[in-house]
């Protein structure tokens, strides 16, 4: 009986300590003008001196990526992608962003695991970094953002397919069949996406308010559960789940509603990826630099291809080529579902190309806005 109280007293000091690190990262961040993802960030990696990964934090982590996902979902809308040019440049970007740095990877005598699991990280643009990011530059108004975002909704489509192969690999030893379990889930869930909500609003007009945010949340968890028990990533599930509520009528309120849960589940997710990120001063460091540039000159190309398709004027063209370079969550999503397929020194190589990718592209974003004198 001591022993557990002990457990519980070291697990809430932990969390206590964490959510310390958390406040103190994202008013350093604030004060510095910078997203505070970085700030969260970067204080998981600090602490990493006096915290370890506890399951309370573990569990927070998963609860912060799975809300993430959820949002990311949410905002998912098919009408962006309506374009037959935008869906040219949506196969480019696949190209240039996901297939290069495959078959580079595997040319230098990479495994093709690892270079699949590396690839799928330097594809995705962070939107929450991006968006964040240009949110505090007070330039969400400009003409290329409604380009960053449509890229960001058809990397979202292209890594939900992605992670369900990934997380399915990985968790099955299996190879790349896909077990007919998972993904029937997945069409199952897109299915619903479009023919429940109807349903959905005549459920949320029937229950009281204060149960709107408990509901959600229950689905969350309910449907990212369902995912992983039939191997397939609980964030590609929440993803799934925030699909589910993309189209009723109450999504924007109930976005507003769960804003707290959005900015916590950020904060928390980011925090302890930092907290177990593994850097060292190793060879991994030099692969995750050879990542970055790769995926720079990627990101460079598909935003110099779809800044011509979307007929923006030379100011906005330039400052989308320096827009995309930032990467986040899905990036780290790809080392999570990898964890028993990469070996340390890819690790470390993904934390430092996930790191260094995030500090560049906000660098980025802030010079891209500089006038030419």
């Amino acid at each position: 009986m001591n022993a557990m109280a002990m457990g519980h007293e070291l697990e809430l000091t932990a969390f206590a300590l964490a959510l310390l690190w958390l406040m103190v990262g994202g008013i350093i961040a604030w004060l510095m003008r910078l997203p505070l993802v970085l700030g969260y960030l970067v204080a998981g990696i600090v602490a990493q001196t006096l915290l370890r990964p506890t399951p309370s934090l573990l569990l927070m982590g998963n609860l912060g990526i799975m809300l993430m996902l959820f949002f990311l979902g949410m905002g998912f809308d098919w009408r962006l992608l309506s374009s037959p040019h935008r869906w040219g440049v949506m196969l480019a970007n696949i190209a240039l962003n996901f297939l290069v740095p495959l078959l580079l990877l595997w040319l230098m005598g990479c495994p093709f695991a690892i270079a699949f699991f590396a690839a799928m990280a330097v594809y995705p643009t962070s939107s929450a970094v991006t968006l964040a990011t240009l949110t505090q530059l007070r330039r969400l108004a400009y003409p290329e953002t409604e380009t960053i975002v449509w890229l960001a909704v058809s990397e979202d489509l292209t890594m939900l397919l992605l992670l369900a192969l990934a997380s399915v690999w990985a968790g099955s030893g299996q190879g790349v069949d896909l077990p007919i379990a998972g993904f029937g889930f997945v069409v199952a869930m897109l299915i619903a996406s479009v023919a429940l909500t109807k349903p959905l609003e005549r459920l949320f007009r029937l229950l009281p308010s204060e149960l709107d945010n408990l509901v959600t949340f229950a689905a969350i968890v309910a449907i990212s559960a369902l995912a992983r028990t039939l191997q397939v990533s609980e964030a590609l599930g929440a993803f799934l789940a925030g699909m589910l509520f993309s189209g009723t009528k109450d999504r924007y309120e109930l976005e507003r509603r769960l804003h707290l849960l959005r900015e916590l589940g950020t904060a928390l997710f980011f925090f302890v990826f930092g907290l177990q990120m593994p850097l060292s001063l190793t060879k991994g460091l030099l692969w995750g630099l050879g990542l970055v540039a790769i995926g720079i000159v990627g990101k460079v190309l598909t935003a110099w291809s779809a800044g011509r398709m979307d007929n923006l004027r030379p100011s906005a063209r330039r400052r989308l080529l320096f827009s995309l370079w930032a990467r986040g969550e899905l990036s780290a999503l790809a080392l999570l579902v990898g964890d028993k397929v990469l070996p340390t020194v890819w690790k470390e190589a993904l934390s430092w190309f996930i790191a260094i990718s995030i500090v560049s592209g906000i660098l980025a974003l802030a010079f891209a806005d500089r006038r030419r004198t």
